[in-house]
């Protein structure tokens, strides 16, 4: 039996590229050949090739865009799709884990190495689920040289002494109800206190809290002009930039169960405090 995997990452921005690193580490520990299908959908509708350039690829490793056939074959069964994938899933391979046994799977401890290692398998995550080296972040997840650009030109509006604010509004619930605006204020009050030269970088999918942190710190407050939109190329491209930049920062104030935070934070080897009431 062939020793393979296909993993086809989930969710969002910051998800998919744990998922996706957890997959390569786990490809990297056991041998195995590796194919991550990278599809395009109302969490993330971008390719791949438009967002990243990676510096390394483990041999065994490839990341491929999504093809008509994939999306037959190998997406992740829905009701959208009326559980077609699961059908030939279940004939192509040896066995299966799907996004929502992840977590479950996480916590009890299973052995996806000796899972992996007896080849032929599927998996989607939206969620890491094996421990991968910081350095591999770099190496797979560099922007391309546009965005690079755009990262660039906002650190240049850095001082000495700039924090960065992630505030997650829209979908995420827990979010919202767990790290409000007024929480964030407190902080950043005692960060304007404490260094008279204090920047903010903000990173956030509402206009509403740009205009409120705006009108509280008025110059301080350096963010993206454009609106956050993951439905485009551009607004996952914007989301990016935004996730590079806060990694530039001397720590990041960040929201509660927020993946993003949390990632940007890793990226660049940062302090992150969860902003809670």
């Amino acid at each position: 039996m062939k020793r393979k995997m296909i993993f086809v990452p989930a969710g969002g921005l910051a998800n998919r590229i744990r998922a996706t690193l957890s997959a390569i580490a786990l490809a990297e520990q056991t041998g195995i050949e590796l194919k991550v299908i990278w599809f395009r959908d109302w969490a993330l509708h971008a390719a791949f090739r438009d967002l990243f350039v990676p510096r390394r690829l483990p041999g065994k490793v490839r990341i491929v865009e999504a093809s008509a056939v994939d999306l037959l074959v190998f997406d992740r069964p829905r009701q959208k799709n009326f559980r077609v994938p699961a059908l030939f899933q279940k004939l192509l391979f040896r066995a299966c884990l799907y996004e929502h046994q992840i977590d479950a799977l996480r916590t009890q401890g299973f052995d996806f190495e000796g899972w992996a290692k007896r080849g032929n398998v599927y998996m989607a995550s939206y969620l890491p689920f094996y421990a991968y080296p910081d350095a591999l972040l770099h190496e797979v997840f560099r922007p391309v040289p546009q965005i690079e650009e755009v990262i660039g030109k906002r650190i240049s509006a850095f001082s000495a002494y700039t924090v960065g604010v992630h505030i997650r509004r829209t979908d995420n619930v827990l979010s919202i109800e767990h790290s409000p605006l007024e929480a964030f204020f407190g902080c950043l009050d005692k960060e304007q206190a404490a260094h008279p030269d204090l920047c903010i970088y903000l990173a956030t999918d509402s206009e509403e809290v740009k205009q409120a942190m705006r009108t509280r710190y008025g110059e301080r407050i350096v963010c993206a002009e454009s609106k956050a939109d993951r439905s485009t190329t551009e607004g996952i491209r914007e989301g990016i930039a935004d996730l590079w930049t806060l990694a530039h920062t001397r720590k990041i104030y960040g929201s509660f169960h927020s993946s993003f935070s949390e990632l940007a934070a890793e990226l660049g080897r940062i302090p992150l405090i969860v902003v809670k009431r």
